[in-house]
């Protein structure tokens, strides 16, 4: 069974991709769930921080899904771009409504949330980056940082369509159709004579934030996300509390993901996930536990 704290997340994202953020009220929310409005005050001390954690949460997820897929070892560079077109459309397609209120919204975002939407874009042209260096090799060298925002802007620009105009596209035929393009335009660039348009400087920019430890914290956010979605999918031993879980993996994400965590809070939270009688549960809490300790003593 979902979750109270899922159930308010979903109704905020339908009003929110409805109404607007600013036309939808906390009343608003709770008239879609049958609730009295002071019940999501359990949850969301306001509407600014609910749409904090929704924006955090998927983040986190769609960054999960992205580190799963280049970690894989049995698909070659070429074809992990490829699957990045399919996973963006089928993320996109999955989460339209959220999408639609991320795109069509002017946010007034606080420093810490945009740092967030900072770092998850630079992570992602990161990974771009690191593919299509070693898809194309030294015929793209010099042009591998324009190549990464050309791929990064045909995929998003394509698939606004799905959000947008509602269009239907074929994945694969679009995945095919944008590796082609990129194929194009390396054998082009290759010949000489143009300039690249990015400077190293701002790959320099890009890696900043994945350094020090950040492509550790991903995957550990990650594996966090995989708990939620465990926890959400409801196969929990009759002595867990789905929203109390949910709670304690929304502070430990939280945490984990500050400049500074705090060691007694991330050793606090893993004490209670570890307390968990589901096996599988605990299992993954165990091994978060693993990964963040270590992270602490590096």
């Amino acid at each position: 069974m979902e979750g109270k704290k899922q159930q308010i997340i979903r109704a905020a994202i339908q009003c929110f991709s409805e109404k607007g953020y600013r036309g939808t009220s906390i009343q608003d929310i709770a008239d879609v769930l049958g609730i009295a409005k002071g019940s999501l005050y359990f949850y969301f001390k306001s509407k600014s921080d609910l749409l904090q954690f929704i924006i955090k949460n998927y983040l986190d997820r769609i960054m999960a899904e992205y580190v799963d897929l280049n970690s894989r070892e049995d698909l070659k560079p070429r074809d992990l771009l490829r699957r990045h077109v399919l996973t963006g459309h089928r993320m996109y397609e999955e989460n339209q409504a959220f999408f639609s209120m991320l795109l069509r919204e002017r946010f007034e975002v606080h420093d810490e949330l945009h740092e967030l939407m900072m770092n998850a874009r630079r992570q992602g042209l990161v990974m771009t980056h690191e593919l299509i260096s070693k898809t194309y090799g030294d015929r793209a060298h010099a042009y591998a940082r324009d190549l990464t925002i050309i791929f990064q802007s045909m995929t998003e620009g394509f698939l606004a369509l799905v959000v947008f105009e509602q269009q239907r596209i074929d994945p694969e035929r679009l995945a095919d159709y944008i590796i082609a393009r990129l194929d194009a335009m390396v054998a082009d660039l290759s010949q000489g004579g143009t300039d690249p348009i990015i400077d190293s400087n701002v790959l320099e920019g890009w890696l900043a934030s994945v350094r020090g430890g950040e492509t550790g914290k991903a995957e550990l956010l990650a594996e966090i996300q995989t708990l939620r979605e465990a926890v959400a999918a409801g196969a929990l031993d009759s002595a867990d509390n789905a929203d109390e879980l949910q709670s304690t993996l929304d502070v430990l994400s939280a945490e984990l993901d500050k400049n500074e965590p705090q060691p007694v809070v991330l050793k606090g939270m893993l004490a209670l996930l570890k307390a968990v009688k589901t096996p599988e549960i605990r299992k993954r809490a165990l091994k978060l536990e693993s990964g963040i300790l270590d992270r602490l003593q590096s």
